[in-house]
């Protein structure tokens, strides 16, 4: 079984290309997409149609989804995380992805791929940057040198103070 694993594309139009480029001629079993998927720290993606403006939907998806079509029978099993630079508020279109059918969103969940278990899981332990959407404490509240704290950074959605402070990757 061939399987192929992407992270911190960063919603960079280039490595995308590479990206579809290399499942296209590869065609693996399997490919992961273990997160930071959008264009970095915020940036505007920019699209050459002003109508297109969302990343995730208008060029993420649409390439994987027209990708698919080509490949047919050989489209890969794809399973998808967010990662720390990816707000959570982009939750919500991936798992209208995954009911579409373009991949399956693994983060806390669990997939079969030819008998053996996928689990995914998209916190990180705190980082110095500002979103912290999936940011958790380890295994204890410590924070390294230069870190920033899951407290003090900034959330996209809705959260539980208590579980922000408290909750750890370890207790996961």
């Amino acid at each position: 079984m061939q399987c192929l694993f992407f992270s911190d594309l960063h919603g960079s139009v280039d490595r995308y290309g590479k990206f579809f480029d290399t499942v296209a001629t590869e065609r693996p079993d399997a490919v992961f997409l273990g997160g930071d998927l959008r264009p970095m720290h915020g940036a505007a993606w920019q699209s050459d149609d002003s109508s297109r403006a969302d990343f995730l939907e208008d060029f993420l998806v649409a390439q994987l989804d027209e990708l698919r079509r080509g490949l047919g029978s050989e489209y890969p099993s794809m399973f998808v995380i967010l990662g720390n630079d990816d707000a959570r508020t982009e939750e919500e279109g991936v798992l209208d992805a995954d009911a579409r059918g373009t991949w399956t969103y693994v983060h806390e969940r669990h997939a079969e791929l030819n008998g053996f278990g996928v689990y995914g899981y998209a916190c990180v332990p705190p980082t110095p940057f500002m979103l912290k959407d999936w940011e958790r404490y380890d295994v204890s509240r410590f924070v390294d040198p230069g870190g920033v704290s899951p407290e003090e950074g900034k959330r996209s959605v809705p959260h539980d103070e208590h579980e922000v402070r408290y909750g750890t990757i370890l207790r996961d």
